[in-house]
């Protein structure tokens, strides 16, 4: 029986690199099912709902800026983000 993959699963720092390894539309951002793609490229078949979930804790860390509800997508690396503040916030780290 294999194990059900989780959010642990998946290092913060690869799921970043997939992001900016996506080719960006328009300004930055890139496509959650092109980001999905090439995520898969590294791990194999990821279910959508884990791949949301990841991407929701890391814009929760302010490691990626987007969106989580489960739209487009639009994600984008914090260090690009052209609303700060307002897209992206700093991690808990960065404010200590």
């Amino acid at each position: 029986m294999t194990k059900r993959m989780q959010c642990k699963d998946i290092p913060d720092q690869t799921f970043v690199d997939a992001v900016r390894r996506t080719t960006p539309v328009g300004t930055n951002w890139r496509m959650r099912w092109d980001v999905h793609t090439e995520l898969e490229s590294v791990f194999g078949p990821i279910p959508d709902n884990l791949f949301m979930a990841k991407a929701r804790r890391l814009i929760d860390r302010g490691l990626i800026g987007g969106c989580p509800c489960g739209c487009r997508g639009d994600f984008h690396p914090a260090d690009e983000c052209l609303s700060p503040g307002y897209c992206c916030h700093p991690t808990t780290e960065e404010t200590r």
